[in-house]
């Protein structure tokens, strides 16, 4: 009887993401049995974290109280009084720029893209100038010549009431689509450390945001934003040195990761060149049109502070993006390794934290609150000026008072905690959604249409809706669209070109129209 032949065992091919699915499949492979020690020091350090969420919520409820106390008029509401230093406004600033897309959709965007997630980020360097130079310099001369307190107040200064209330309405719809981003940060992070439902813990961290935005307005929230944002910054740097000590190293890290999937490690990651320069280009010049970057010109007390905001704006979020790559790059190795699991992305930085112990948890969950409720601050304050100051001036009708815009904060905080909760998409796409909105509608309007007196009021109205109805069209087929073209970058061009040349072929039309009448004039005199 002939011998049978051993089958040989033929390795299954992998896929370029196969690494950072191992630790996953061997979870399901091999389940753990639950020690009770562990679970009661695990139940301890959500009891821990429980206690100093509710420590963050009783000192916002006391800002709240304080800004209550201190805000009387439209400028303290909405502009912080106008008199904070550049120190103040740059921590702050970078506290409501970085939001949770940084602690928690940066790591993960990592895990899915490798160096092309970075390309979001290598415009830091240049971003804090670059909106200072372009953006910063009109809107702090406007201010101090008009009193001028929101952005949309600063478009209808320069192109009229229509344009105000057009780009008051792109304003409020940006912001429930940007608060959304930490309403479902706020729902990871409840998910994953407190194990509990995301809508309670999106409802619990907007909640306490609201009370103080509300009560206190800018005044308030430009204090706690800078309080936020130090912290951050200390967090991110103590977070990213850990998760890295965890993985090995750097090297160690690094030589994971390029084993297990070496296109994540490649000039552009696993994205499309194309994509990752469209990603570089759309959050460096979209800088120059994010409502809430451009709010902090407002609260500064003098022209002199602009001079030394670039310079504190670019530390500071230097500081803080090292989270995105650190956890990112550690978290990918841990995974490969079997030592973390992924249900999606979005999960890297939580479970690389619960992996380094209940201190991390407690360090990253004071961090995502940080940045999740100061970017929110801004977005609820920006939301309630636009609907209680700028559309009823550009409707003709009379501001509406304080009480109107405490209330519409709530409302908004309400509208974006359903929406964040409800969406399916990660906390990265949301936010480069929300990032691409904004800088479609404004970025024309905010740098040809400030820097070029030619621009006209019917061009910056048409080409803020021509730049959104774009972003938004390319926003639906998104996943049929090629690599390079991004609705964000495409909405702003389309945006410039119509203001451009609408606000071209008014200057025509009335120099036409001026030559008329000239020369209606001298033939009247040559009868005469």
């Amino acid at each position: 009887m002939a011998r049978r032949r051993p089958r040989r065992r033929v390795p299954a091919p992998r896929s370029r993401g196969a690494g950072l699915r191992l630790g996953a499949a061997r979870a399901v492979r091999h389940p753990v049995a639950v020690d009770p020690l562990a679970l009661r020091n695990d139940v301890r350090s959500r009891g821990r974290l429980v206690t100093v969420l509710a420590l963050i919520v009783v000192l916002a409820g006391a800002v709240a109280w304080w800004g209550a106390r201190h805000t009387r008029t439209a400028a303290d509401y909405f502009a912080a009084g106008g008199r904070a230093s550049a120190w103040l406004v740059g921590v702050a600033g970078t506290a409501a720029a970085v939001s949770a897309f940084t602690f928690v959709g940066g790591p993960g965007l990592f895990a899915v893209a490798g160096v092309g997630s970075l390309w979001i980020t290598f415009s830091a360097p240049l971003t804090g100038a670059l909106q200072c130079w372009a953006v910063g310099e009109p809107t702090v001369a406007a201010a101090r010549r008009h009193g001028i307190l929101t952005p949309q107040e600063l478009i209808g200064a320069r192109f009229g009431r229509a344009a105000r209330g057009i780009g008051a309405a792109l304003i409020v719809v940006g912001c429930v689509a940007n608060l959304a981003v930490q309403a479902r940060a706020a729902a990871v992070l409840g998910e994953n450390f407190l194990k509990v439902p995301g809508v309670l813990a999106a409802g619990i961290a907007l909640l306490a945001t609201t009370a103080y935005t509300a009560l206190g307005g800018m005044r308030s929230g430009l204090l706690a934003d800078a309080v936020q944002g130090a912290t951050m910054a200390v967090l991110a740097l103590v977070l990213a040195g850990a998760a890295l000590v965890a993985a090995g190293g750097p090297a160690a890290a690094f030589a994971t990761v390029r084993h297990a999937g070496p296109a994540l490690l490649g000039s552009f990651g696993t994205v499309p060149p194309a994509r990752a320069l469209a990603w570089y280009l759309l959050f460096c010049l979209g800088t120059c049109a994010q409502p809430h970057y451009i709010q902090k010109f407002f609260f500064l007390r003098s022209h002199e502070q602009l001079r030394k905001l670039p310079g504190v704006l670019t530390l500071a979020l230097a500081v803080t993006l090292s989270v995105w790559l650190a956890v990112g790059l550690a978290g990918s190795a841990l995974t490969v390794r079997g030592a973390v699991t992924l249900a999606r992305p979005d999960d890297l930085a939580p479970r690389t934290m619960a992996l380094l112990g209940p201190w991390a948890e407690l360090v990253a969950g004071v961090a995502v609150l940080a940045a999740l409720m100061s970017t929110a601050a801004s977005f609820l304050n920006l939301g309630a000026a636009a609907v209680t100051r700028d559309l009823p001036a550009a409707l003709g009708k009379p501001v509406r008072g304080l009480t109107a815009a405490r209330v519409t904060t709530v409302v908004l905080a309400l509208a974006a905690a359903g929406l964040g909760t409800a969406s399916g998409r990660t906390v990265a796409l949301l936010a480069i959604m929300g990032w691409g909105f904004f800088t479609a509608a404004f970025l024309p309007v905010f740098t040809v249409g400030l820097a070029w007196k030619g621009a006209g009021p019917r061009g910056a109205a048409l080409g803020m809706l021509a730049g959104a109805a774009t972003d938004i069209a390319l926003e639906f087929v998104r996943s049929r669209l090629p690599a390079g073209l991004e609705p964000g970058l495409a909405g702003a061009a389309a945006g410039m070109v119509v203001l451009v040349m609408v606000s071209a072929l008014e200057e025509w039309a009335q120099g036409k129209r001026e030559r008329s009448k000239e020369g209606q004039g001298l033939e009247f005199r040559v009868e005469g």
